[in-house]
């Protein structure tokens, strides 16, 4: 087989992936990514001496590629396995969220929408024709089976704080694949969650380490835009992109992590559903990991997602945590910001593609300006090209797999 020059745009997981097997069938490979550190959205900082991850995450016992993946760079023995517990705050209250009892007991809603909510549940979860729901409303599906008031009080609030003004535009088919998906992945007696201990970011940093020892090439601080800097594209045979789609609308993320040595709450995850709130999810993240992993801490996300021109992204810190521990301060009078020990702001401008009604995006090879003549062929695998499924770190460890393996096909002939 022909050995080529390849570049892949982008060192997130995805990116990483792909560059690691294309090392492995031989080929030469250099990574250009333009922030200045690895792991995008999976990138790490340090919080009461351990390393976490600047967006929340934890993965299902069904997803395969990443667990494959933990296992063959020697890290099986760290990722452990959690009871996952969830809550929603309505109306000045937090109510447990973990099944079907809590559902029962969830004052807001009648007897009536509570039936309805859990019979939508079930059989989205059981419904595999998703294309049935591509071209249909996400707010109007659900309000039309769930009814008016479970509509307005459990998904308008999700549906505005996932994708802010654009929420009328979402495809039930994107709801369809969050609910199904996560359905699916639940075992007898409960959630179960998985983390890596010590953070996500050791697989990061083994993968930077076996690339290099196969003498591929990490280039930091540099966007690879051959359109402004011809030099860019060099003698690549082949370019994997993992960079925003250019027909793609993006919104951004903002998450607020801090340590505390209160604890607020029993609860891991919680869905904020009230539009008022500067954060739509908080995350007790040593209520899924033990607080001893982090010098007796607790560690908090507080997540919103933004339009791209949203001010949180323009802002000092300290406005976005005024804001933020204010509304915190609602929801949990005792919290005292005096307890906080440490605090970070990320932001993050491309985090949640919107997958709108007739959401189209090229499959597999990707139709690029780059693509002319003897131009290099150029092979998109950004998390928006993935419909009807959303994002993680499972389908990303998936797509870089796939994306070397289908370049491999087109280097070979």
């Amino acid at each position: 087989m022909e050995k080529k020059k390849i570049a892949i745009v982008g060192a997130g997981i995805t990116g990483l992936v792909a560059g690691y097997r294309l090392l492995q069938q031989g080929h030469q490979v250099t990574i250009f990514e333009k922030e200045k550190e690895l792991g995008g959205l999976l990138g790490s900082f340090k919080i009461e001496g351990e390393s976490l991850e600047m967006a929340y995450h934890h993965i299902f016992k069904t997803d395969k590629y990443i667990i494959d993946l933990i296992e063959e760079l020697g890290l099986f023995s760290k990722l452990k396995w959690f009871d996952g517990s969830t809550a929603i705050y309505y109306r000045d209250k937090i109510w447990p969220f973990n099944g079907p009892l809590d559902l029962l007991k969830f004052g807001p809603l009648n007897i009536v929408d509570k039936v309805r909510l859990g019979l939508v549940k079930i059989y989205l979860e059981k419904e595999n024709t998703w294309q049935k729901f591509e071209n249909v409303s996400a707010y109007q599906w659900m309000e039309k089976w769930c009814g008016k008031r479970a509509y307005e009080i459990i998904w308008e609030p999700l549906l505005k704080g996932k994708f802010a003004n654009r929420y009328q535009d979402i495809s039930m088919a994107w709801l369809w694949a969050r609910i199904h998906t996560r359905g699916n992945s639940n075992e007898k007696g409960g959630e179960k969650l998985g983390y890596l201990m010590g953070g996500f970011g050791q697989i990061i940093n083994e993968l930077k380490k076996r690339i290099k020892k196969l003498n591929g090439k990490i280039i930091l601080n540099h966007e690879f835009n051959p359109s402004k800097s011809p030099n860019d594209l060099g003698d690549f045979n082949k370019i994997i992109s993992s960079a925003p789609l250019a027909n793609v609308d993006y919104l951004g993320a903002v998450t607020a992590v801090f340590s505390s040595t209160q604890n607020l709450s029993k609860y891991y995850w919680h869905n904020i559903n009230d539009t008022k709130s500067p954060f739509v999810t908080l995350i007790q993240h040593t209520n899924l990991v033990p607080s001893t992993e982090y010098r007796g801490k607790h560690v908090y996300y507080l997540g919103t997602y933004l339009p791209q021109d949203h001010k949180y992204f323009k802002i000092d810190d300290k406005i976005i945590f005024k804001e933020n521990f204010t509304y915190l301060k609602k929801i949990f009078p005792e919290f005292d910001k005096k307890q906080i020990s440490e605090k970070k702001i990320f932001r993050f401008k491309t985090a949640q593609h919107i997958v709108t009604k007739k959401y189209k995006t090229p499959l597999g090879s990707a139709a690029s300006p780059l693509d002319r003549g003897d131009k290099p062929k150029v092979i998109n695998v950004n998390f928006a090209n993935i419909y009807p499924e959303d994002r993680g770190i499972n389908l990303a460890v998936r797509e870089g797999e796939k994306s070397a393996s289908y370049l491999d096909g087109l280097t070979s002939g």
